[in-house]
């Protein structure tokens, strides 16, 4: 809810990566889409340093074009001698390529390393993000949650001037909970104020909080009043066991608990007996909220439930307590899985769903490998209509399996919103691979003919005597 966020005991984390993508969310009002946005201008900006990349690969495969009938001549001649084939080889790659060739290799790992840069960089700040997420939107579930019994106490407990209530006014107000299906909590988000309402009728309310901690007055070993403070958690834990008390073993269940009512139904011969207590009419109304909550601020996309984890039919949307223990970056206060089971249960078993279906890494390795795929194509066409002799490849066909794959193993394990990223780029820079590469090879031709022109130029056509 907007009216904590600013009070959780998880900070929002800071970064230029997270600052960059808050203007666009700001400008979307939607996370998904400002990854969306800010992967195609990213990827536009990139797209001139990547063509300038692709000029100098296209340079490098045309010399590798011209120098391949030599490289096919020595290879049958001295196929038997490998120390002779390597050192003629050398000489044809210095005959060709010069000292380009250590040139080009230079711009390809400057290049490499902004690229892979940008890309962890990035990923660190996502999963930054992913981890504030996932615990503030536990925080906002859990401070619902904690009000709601909080302000059930206080009308089960005290009148309007903070006096004890008599039993009989306890027992009238106990009737509420008998029709429970009529009690709800309201939470007015702008003045952060939580009310108790049966029906149209408000019963109580009180200002929404944020901090459960407190100070308590005791008597010292002097008899004199002092006061302690009384964490958060233990007062949250002492009003839970008030309503929904635990059981040692060989205790009668339901023994601790309020019963409200008991309906006896006759069916023939057959008797049933059915009970309502405090804690289930309690729990209910509350969950209600919970419910609320979680449809309010969680964050999905199409088919994925949340977006902060991965897109695996593994995942469930709504994180266990050890994946929420090791996502905050804080050590919880003790108790704390006590108060997560007290509402998480009935959640997941509301809303919890499966996180997905492999969607996004198997459309990630889809792109990467077509994109691979689109400019082997693209240059054997090139090669052909130009009369070239097909290019020998030098690495073995595995690696081309090899980016695509990892692509796929980064969207497996990571959250979605990162595989999000990588498809939205792996699209982008397909789209944009052909006129790269026509662009590219536009600029070659120009580049050759003016060559050509200028050696023309330079041939003395005068007769000699």
């Amino acid at each position: 809810m907007a009216f904590i966020s600013g009070l959780l005991a998880v900070q929002e984390p800071k970064g230029v990566w997270i600052t960059i993508i808050k203007a666009f969310e700001g400008a979307t009002k939607n996370y998904v889409l400002a990854i969306i946005l800010l992967t195609v201008v990213i990827r536009l900006i990139w797209g001139l340093v990547d063509t300038g990349t692709k000029f100098n690969q296209q340079h490098m495969n045309s010399i590798q074009a011209k120098m391949q009938p030599e490289l096919n001549k020595i290879k049958a001649k001295y196929e038997k001698q490998p120390d002779i084939l390597q050192q003629k080889q050398n000489e044809v790659y210095k005959k060709y390529y010069g000292k380009s060739y250590y040139g080009s290799c230079v711009i390809s790992l400057v290049v490499m390393a902004l690229n892979l840069f940008i890309f962890f960089t990035l990923l660190s700040g996502l999963n930054t993000m992913s981890a504030y997420k996932i615990a503030s939107n536990y925080e906002n579930i859990r401070y619902t949650y904690v009000n709601c019994i909080s302000l059930a106490d206080k009308y089960l407990t005290v009148d309007e001037d903070g006096e004890p209530l008599t039993e009989e006014v306890r027992q009238d107000r106990l009737e509420h909970f008998k029709d429970y299906k009529n009690l709800k909590f309201v939470v007015d988000k702008e003045n952060a104020i939580i009310t108790l309402k049966y029906n149209d009728m408000e019963l109580d309310s009180m200002q929404y909080k944020e901090d459960f901690s407190s100070k308590k007055p005791i008597l010292d070993y002097k008899g004199d009043t002092v006061e302690i403070v009384v964490e958060e958690n233990e007062n949250i834990i002492s009003l839970l066991d008030k309503y929904f008390p635990l059981y040692e073993e060989g205790e009668e269940e339901w023994s601790k608990d309020v019963l409200l009512d008991e309906v006896v139904t006759q069916n023939g011969e057959e008797t049933t007996t059915e009970k309502l207590y405090l804690s289930q009419a309690l729990q209910n109304v509350a969950i209600k909220n919970v419910i609320d909550v979680y449809e309010e601020t969680k964050d999905s996309f199409l088919w994925i439930e949340n977006i902060w984890i991965a897109d695996t039919p593994f995942n469930k949307s709504i994180v266990s307590f050890s994946t929420l223990n090791g996502q905050v970056g804080r050590t919880f206060e003790e108790g704390e899985e006590r108060i997560y089971s007290s509402f998480m249960a009935d959640l997941k078993q509301e809303k919890s769903k499966a996180n997905g279906y492999f969607i996004l890494p198997i459309l990630c390795i889809l792109a990467s490998f077509m994109t691979l795929q689109l400019t082997k194509f693209y240059n054997r066409r090139k090669n052909k209509k130009k009369g070239l002799p097909k290019v020998e490849e030098q690495k073995g066909k595995i690696t081309q399996f090899i980016v695509p794959l990892l692509l796929g193993i980064f969207a497996l394990f990571y959250n979605s919103v990162f595989s999000i990223y990588m498809l939205t780029g792996q699209i982008v820079s397909g789209l944009l691979l052909v006129p790269q590469l026509m662009f590219v090879d536009f600029i070659m031709d120009k580049r050759k003919k003016k060559q050509q022109d200028k050696q023309l130029s330079n041939v003395d056509y005068s007769r000699k005597f």
